[in-house]
Formats: C-alpha cells, structure tokens, sequence
C-alpha cells in the first residue's frame, strides 16, 4: 500500500473536483471544513488583533496587510474546498457540479443542503466514477485479483 503524504491527502479530500464523495465523509469533512477555517480565523484575530479588549484599539497596526492576506487566504480555501466536496456529492448522486447553484437560492437552499446529507448516492458506477461504497463481496474479490496478479507477476 502506497503511504501518502498529507499534503497530497489534502488535496484528495478537500480540493479535488472530480469522482464522488458519498454521505458520511461529505458530512465529516464539510464539518472539518468548516469548523477548522473558523478556529484559525479566531487565532488570527487573537494574534494581530490582540483579542477582545475594552479600549478595541488593533495591536499590530503596521503588520495588518499581513493578518488580511491570511485571513483572506484562509477564506478562499475554504471557499474552494467546499466547492470541492459539493461538487464530488453531487457527482455521487449523478448530478453535474452546476447543480450547487441551488445552495445560493433562499429557502430551497436549506433543503437541497438536506438533500445532500441524507440521500444514498447512486448505487453502482455512474458517469462520474464508481461507487465509493462497495460491498464486501467486491472488496474481497479485489483482493483476490491483485494477490493473483502479484503471483502471476513474482513467477515470471
């Protein structure tokens, strides 16, 4: 088994746009995608704002291009990574990326949000890629066919 680095972990999980994510790991990883953006940003207030205090005067004035180009970095990452696993959930319930455009609707957005997290992606390959839940069944015979594509490959 190849060992990934976690740059490159990274980028499969959070800035690939293409194959599909179902239910589970879109659910997880939109949390993290969330959540981790908000708690750096926090830092980067408490860093070079000097946090909540009562005169609201900013700490690091001649540093504050600095603390705008990281929050505005960390912004747009998080924009894009969660582009990235909207896009890969709507390819899991074989819908194009374009579909997320219902996200910026009032009302319908919350329910097609919903519809994300709760519906069974399809089952099966469909035209975005397989099915990345497999039975077991599958699995096994999978293991089977690069064991004997390894005997076939250490006999000759």
């Amino acid at each position: 088994m190849e060992q990934k680095g976690f740059f490159s972990r990274m980028k499969q999980n959070y800035f690939t746009f293409s194959g599909r994510l179902n239910r589970k790991p879109f659910l997880f990883r939109s949390i993290a995608a969330t959540v981790i953006p908000v708690l750096l940003a926090i830092a980067l207030f408490f860093v070079f704002a000097g946090g909540f205090r009562t005169n609201m005067e900013y700490q690091h004035k001649d540093l504050m291009w600095l603390h705008v180009l990281l929050h505005s970095l960390l912004i747009i990452l998080a924009m894009v990574s969660g582009f990235s696993l909207g896009v890969r959930r709507c390819h899991d319930l074989d819908k194009g990326g374009w579909w997320l455009l219902l996200g910026m609707v009032p009302y319908i957005n919350v329910a097609w949000g919903l519809y994300l997290i709760c519906k069974r992606g399809t089952v099966g390959k469909n035209s975005y890629g397989e099915d990345p839940i497999r039975d077991d069944f599958d699995k096994i015979e999978d293991i089977q066919d690069q064991l004997r594509q390894r005997q076939e490959n250490s006999g000759t």
